[in-house]
C-alpha cells in the first residue's frame, strides 16, 4: 500500500513538476525573444549610419591610405590569433607522407577550446549584463498596442490548444480506463501496450495539432509560434517516454508490469527513468529555445555545455549504485561456492563486476564531452572503436578456446594410460603447460597492440620505427635467454630427480654431491642469464662482473677456515669415508653419522647429544661400521681353571650364537679363539673374536657375555674378584716375625 501512495504521489508531482519548470522558461524565452527583436532592428539602424561613415571614409584619400594600414595590421593579428587553426588545417598536407593518428587530431581538436569557452563565457555574461536594457526593451515593446494585441492573440491560441486537448482528455478518459490489463499472460499485456500509450499521448498531439492549425488561422508572432511549438513538442516526447515507462515497469501494480522486474527494482529504475526525463526534457526545451531566439551560438554553445554536464554526473551515480547492488548479490555467492561453473563463469562475471562501472564511466564522460565540443567526428570514432574492439575481444576468446581444444585433443592422455602410469600425464604435460601459458600470453600482446592502434596509440609506427625494432629484438633474445636458462634448469632437475630416485639404495656421496652440483649449475645458468639480460637491456655488465670477481677474492681471503671445510668435505664424499648411518670416532667426539656436508659432519652418541664437528678439525676419522665390523672377547678366569677347557667351551658358546635365529645372521664367520691374550693380577684372559654386520658387533658381544656367564654358573668355573696376595718375605736367618692380627667386632 505504500509503494502505491508513492507512486500516485509520484504520478501527480509529474506533471505539477513539469508544469514548474517548463512553463516559467517557455514565458521567459518568449519575453526575451521579443526584445532580442527590438535589439536587432536597432543594430540593423547602427549599421547603416556606419555604412554611410565608410563611403565617406574610401572617398577620403588620406583616411582609406590609413584605413590599408590599420587593415594591413589586423589581418597580422589574425594569422598570429589563428595559429592553432592553421596548424589544423595544415594536417591534411601531412597525410601525403603518413596518416594522422586520431589521438593527434584530438589533441589539436582540444587546443582552442579553452579560449572557446572563455570567449562564451564572456559572451553569455555580457548577455546577462544587458537584463536590464532587455526589461526596459521589452516595456517598450508591449507599450505598443499592435505588439500587444498579437501577445493577447499568441495566448488565445494556446489557451485554446489546452482546451481542445482537455476535452479531448476527458472524452478518452473511460476508453483508457477500460484498457487496463487484467491478465497476466505478458502476450495480452504486449498486444494492449500500443493502444493504452496512443490513448495516453492522445492529449498531447491534439495540443500540436491544434496549435499547428491555430497559428495558420490567426498568425500573431513568429518567433511566439515557433517557441510555443517547440516547448510543446518536448512535451510531447517527455510524455511518450515517461508514458512508455510506465507502462513496461507499471510501479503501482506488478500485475500490469510487463518488464520481468520485482517491485523494489521497478520502482527503483521507475525513479531514475522520471529523473533523467525532467533533466533531458529541461535541456531540450532551452536549448531548441534559445537556436529559436536567435542567440549567439557561442553563448548557445556555452550554456548548452552547462546543462549537458549534469548527464555524465547522474549517469555515473546509477552506474556505480548497479555496480554497488550487482557486487553485494554475486560476491557472497562467490565466497561461498554457490554459483555453478557450468551456468555462471567463475572468472569472467567478477572480473565484468569489477570493471564495467569504469569503462562505462569513461564511455559515458567521452560522449558527452564530445557532445559539448561539437565533436562530431570522435562519435564515429568512438562507436567505430568500440565495434573494433569488440571484434577483436571476441577473436582473442574465440583463439583462446582453439588453443586450449587443441592441447587437450592432441597431448591428453587417455584414462587407460592414466590408470596404468599414475604419474606420466604429470611428465609428459609439464612443458606443455608452458607451451600453452605462452601461445597464451602471446594472443593477449597482439589483441592489446590492436585494441591499442584502433584506439589511436601509434603502436604500428613504433614497431616499423628503429628504436621499435631494436626493442622487439631484444625483447625476442631476453624470451630466448629466460628459455634457455630454464630449459638448463628444468633439464638439472630431470637429471637430479634420476639420480636420486631410489634414496634407500643410493650412496651418500650421491646423495651430497649431486644436489650440490645441480644446485651450482643452477646459480651458474641463473648468473649468466642474468648478465645476458642485462646486457641485452644495455646495461654495461663489465663493472657488475669486476665487482663480482673482487667480492669472491676478499671472501676467498676472510674464509679460509671455510674454505678448508669445503675442502675437506670434498675429500671425504669422494673417499666415502664414512656415510650417514656409520658409527665413527672423529678424535674428540663419536657417535651415529646423522649427516655428512661440506662443511660440517653431525654426530649423535649414545647418550643423545648431537654434535656438529666442522671438517677442517678433523684429523682422523674411525669408522667402526664401514662394510663390516669384528667384536673383540677378552673372557678372564682365575689361575686355577683350565685355559683349554676355557677356549672350548667359548668355541660352544660361539657356535651356539651363529646357529641362533635371532642373532645368527649378524654373524658373518665362525667364532675365532685367539688364545690366552695375556696374565692379570688375579685372572688369565682368553681372547676370541666375531666377524659381523656393521652396527651388530655390540649386541652380539653383550649376548655372547649373558650366555658365557651362565656355562660358567653352571660348571662351576671361577671369575676371579679382583685381590692381591701379600708376601712378608723370608729373613736369611730364622724365621719370619710372626704377623699379629687384632679383630674388631660384636662377637669378638
Amino acid at each position: 500500500m505504500k509503494t502505491l501512495e508513492l507512486q500516485g504521489e509520484v504520478k501527480q508531482m509529474d506533471t505539477k513538476r513539469c508544469s514548474r519548470i517548463l512553463f516559467p522558461v517557455l514565458f521567459v524565452l518568449m519575453i526575451n525573444s521579443f526584445s532580442i527583436n527590438v535589439y536587432a532592428q536597432d543594430q540593423a539602424q547602427v549599421s547603416q549610419k556606419e555604412i554611410q561613415e565608410i563611403v565617406g571614409l574610401m572617398e577620403d584619400p588620406e583616411k582609406r591610405e590609413a584605413f590599408l594600414q590599420n587593415l594591413k595590421s589586423l589581418q597580422r593579428l589574425k594569422v598570429s590569433d589563428h595559429a592553432a587553426e592553421v596548424k589544423l588545417a595544415a594536417k591534411p598536407v601531412e597525410t601525403k607522407k603518413r596518416r594522422v593518428l586520431f589521438i593527434e587530431y584530438l589533441f589539436v581538436r582540444f587546443e582552442t577550446l579553452t579560449g572557446k569557452v572563455m570567449q562564451a563565457a564572456a559572451s553569455t555574461s555580457k548577455l546577462l549584463a544587458r537584463s536590464p536594457q532587455a526589461y526596459n526593451e521589452v516595456t517598450a515593446f508591449f507599450s505598443n498596442p499592435n505588439n500587444i494585441k498579437q501577445f493577447i492573440k499568441l495566448l488565445a491560441n494556446l489557451a485554446a490548444a489546452i482546451a481542445i486537448a482537455l476535452i479531448t482528455w476527458f472524452l478518452i478518459g473511460k476508453r483508457e480506463k477500460k484498457l487496463v490489463v487484467r491478465s497476466r499472460k505478458l502476450v495480452r499485456k504486449i498486444i494492449m501496450f500500443f493502444p493504452r500509450l496512443l490513448l495516453k499521448l492522445v492529449p498531447y498531439g491534439m495540443v500540436l495539432i491544434s496549435l499547428f492549425f491555430l497559428f495558420r488561422m490567426f498568425p500573431s508572432h513568429p518567433t511566439g509560434h515557433a517557441l510555443v511549438l517547440v516547448f510543446f513538442t518536448v512535451l510531447f516526447f517527455y510524455r511518450m517516454i515517461l508514458e512508455t515507462f510506465r507502462i513496461l515497469l507499471a510501479p503501482d501494480a506488478n500485475r500490469k508490469r510487463i518488464l520481468p522486474f520485482s517491485d523494489e527494482n521497478a520502482n527503483y529504475l521507475w525513479v531514475w527513468v522520471i529523473r533523467f526525463a525532467h533533466i533531458s526534457a529541461f535541456y531540450f526545451v532551452v536549448t531548441r529555445m534559445l537556436m529559436v531566439a536567435g542567440i549567439d551560438t557561442q553563448i548557445q554553445s556555452f550554456i548548452r555545455g552547462l546543462l549537458l554536464i549534469l548527464f555524465p554526473f547522474m549517469i555515473n551515480v546509477f552506474i556505480l549504485q548497479i555496480a554497488r547492488e550487482l557486487r553485494a548479490k554475486y560476491e557472497p555467492a562467490q565466497q561461498n561456492g554457490e554459483q555453478n561453473s557450468e551456468e555462471i563463469p567463475k572468472k569472467t562475471i567478477p572480473l565484468f563486476i569489477r570493471y564495467f562501472p569504469v569503462l562505462t564511466i569513461v564511455y559515458v564522460w567521452a560522449i558527452f564531452l564530445f557532445l559539448i565540443v561539437n565533436f562530431e567526428k570522435g562519435f564515429g570514432h568512438l562507436f567505430s572503436a568500440t565495434l573494433w574492439t569488440v571484434a577483436v575481444l571476441i577473436g582473442l576468446s574465440l583463439f583462446m578456446r582453439i588453443n586450449e581444444r587443441l592441447f587437450k585433443r592432441f597431448f591428453t592422455i587417455n584414462e587407460r594410460v592414466k590408470k596404468k602410469f599414475p604419474g606420466l600425464e604429470a611428465k609428459t604435460n609439464r612443458y606443455l603447460m608452458v607451451l600453452n601459458k605462452s601461445t597464451k600470453i602471446t594472443l593477449v600482446i597482439i589483441s592489446t597492440g590492436i585494441i591499442a592502434q584502433i584506439w589511436g596509440i601509434p603502436v604500428s609506427i613504433f614497431v616499423s620505427s628503429h628504436a621499435g625494432t631494436l626493442i622487439i629484438l631484444r625483447a625476442i633474445a631476453i624470451l630466448i635467454t629466460v628459455g634457455f636458462v630454464i630449459a638448463v634448469m628444468e633439464t638439472s632437475q630431470m637429471i637430479k630427480e634420476h639420480l636420486l630416485k631410489n634414496k634407500d639404495q643410493i650412496s651418500q656421496k650421491r646423495k651430497t654431491l649431486v644436489p650440490m652440483i645441480i644446485t651450482t649449475i643452477k646459480i651458474v645458468t641463473g648468473f649468466i642469464g642474468g648478465i645476458v639480460i642485462l646486457d641485452r637491456l644495455g646495461i654495461n655488465t663489465t663493472p657488475i662482473l669486476a665487482g663480482a670477481g673482487i667480492v669472491g677474492l676478499a671472501v676467498g681471503f676472510g674464509s679460509q677456515t671455510l674454505v678448508k671445510d669445503l675442502i675437506n668435505g670434498l675429500f671425504i664424499l669422494f673417499e666415502e669415508s664414512i656415510r650417514v648411518g656409520d658409527y665413527t670416532d672423529l678424535g674428540k667426539n663419536e657417535g651415529m653419522v646423522e649427516a655428512v656436508g661440506l662443511r660440517t659432519i653431525r654426530l649423535r652418541d649414545v647418550s643423545g647429544d648431537y654434535h656438529v664437528v666442522p671438517n677442517s678439525s678433523i684429523e682422523t676419522i674411525t669408522n667402526k661400521s664401514k662394510e663390516f665390523s669384528k667384536t673383540v672377547i677378552d673372557i678372564g678366569v682365575a689361575y686355577r681353571e683350565d685355559a683349554d677347557e676355557i677356549m672350548e667351551i667359548m668355541r660352544e658358546v660361539g657356535n651356539e650364537v651363529r646357529e641362533d635365529p635371532e642373532y645368527g645372521p649378524n654373524i658373518l664367520e665362525d667364532i675365532e679363539i685367539l688364545g690366552l691374550q695375556r696374565f692379570d693380577d688375579s685372572a688369565i684372559v682368553i681372547r676370541a673374536r666375531m666377524k659381523t654386520k656393521p652396527l651388530k658387533q655390540w649386541g652380539l658381544r653383550r649376548e655372547f657375555n649373558r650366555r658365557i656367564k651362565r656355562i660358567f654358573d653352571e660348571r662351576g668355573i671361577e671369575i676371579p674378584f679382583p685381590h692381591r696376595t701379600i708376601y712378608m718375605g723370608e729373613p736369611k736367618q730364622g724365621p719370619a716375625a710372626p704377623l699379629h692380627l687384632q679383630m674388631e667386632g660384636k662377637n669378638q
